[in-house]
């Protein structure tokens, strides 16, 4: 399970990370170390050398997801509280001092320390957004790397160790599983979604398996709930879009999320597994046929 070594500071003076994303300035006096993925494929990088870190396996609650193409200048939020716990955390687990953090009310954050904490990135791809996917490390994993072999072999007991999995161990986040994420290190992370959940650690005290809705939903009754983000995402977005429950599953259909169901080992969209029903006074009830951690999306 091969992985390109890369290390730099993290940071957020001037930024707004949330619990699974966060800005990543690269040491460039290791020219061999600039991330490019086997595809030739390199991150969205500005003239300071930053790009962000997407965190692999894990998705946060959103604190400013953007319709822009349906509503300019709209951001949506999942349960504010639940979302900066998990944004908070992943600060700590960094070692950020957050007592020289300033939030503004759109959680662009302001550092008067100027803080770079160093870490160590494991990455094997990078998004469509130019952020690179991948596990951090903040403690001296002993990764031994050259300009000649960048490239390490992430093992089960190396990415238990990382701030991916202890965000997910504590119930800050929730698992997102995609293609590139061998199955013998996505078993870790699922392991550690049942033993959390099982806790009803974190997000998984008030986590909801249904739901029932008006057919007419506001986005304000949406963003109260806690489901998982994907989720959350398409939903928020049709009703934006079309303004009723009605007719979710086809727009999942037309999005066509291909997605692996792991029980069966199948593949189809993420429409097979969100179920909807009509109730008798007119209502809807929503819910997902299968756990998070048992659906892995495949990339386009």
């Amino acid at each position: 399970m091969a992985y390109r070594i890369v290390k730099g500071t993290v940071s957020v003076d001037g930024k707004s990370p949330d619990g699974d994303t966060i800005a990543f300035t690269i040491d460039t006096r290791n020219e061999w170390m600039w991330p490019e993925t086997e595809d030739g494929r390199f991150p969205q990088f500005n003239s300071k050398y930053q790009a962000n870190i997407r965190f692999e396996a894990i998705d946060a609650l959103e604190l400013h997801y953007s319709i822009q193409s349906v509503h300019p200048g709209k951001t949506l939020r999942q349960p504010l509280d639940l979302a900066k716990q998990a944004r908070n955390r992943l600060l700590d687990l960094c070692g950020f001092d957050r007592t020289a953090l300033i939030e503004s009310d759109d959680f662009k954050i302001t550092d008067s320390k100027q803080q770079k904490i160093p870490v160590t990135l494991a990455y094997n791809g990078i998004d469509s957004y130019g952020r690179i996917i991948g596990f951090v490390f903040t403690q001296d994993m002993g990764f031994e790397v050259s300009d000649r072999n960048p490239m390490v072999q992430l093992t089960p007991e190396h990415v238990s160790q990382s701030l991916n999995a202890q965000l997910l161990r504590e119930g800050r986040v929730y698992p997102t599983f995609y293609n590139a994420l061998y199955p013998q290190l996505r078993a870790v992370f699922s392991d550690i979604v049942v033993k959390a959940r099982s806790q009803s650690l974190g997000i998984w005290e008030r986590h909801q398996d249904e739901f029932v809705f008006d057919r007419k939903p506001s986005l304000e009754e949406i963003e109260a709930l806690v489901m998982m983000p994907k989720l959350f995402r398409r939903l928020s977005t049709h009703i934006a879009q079309n303004g009723a429950v009605s007719g979710f599953r086809d727009y999942l259909r037309d999005i066509n999320d291909m997605t692996v169901d792991t029980r069966e080992v199948r593949l189809s969209d993420f429409s097979s597994f969100v179920r909807t029903q009509k109730l008798a006074d007119g209502k809807y009830k929503l819910w997902m046929s299968h756990r998070p951690e048992e659906l892995v999306f495949v990339k386009g």
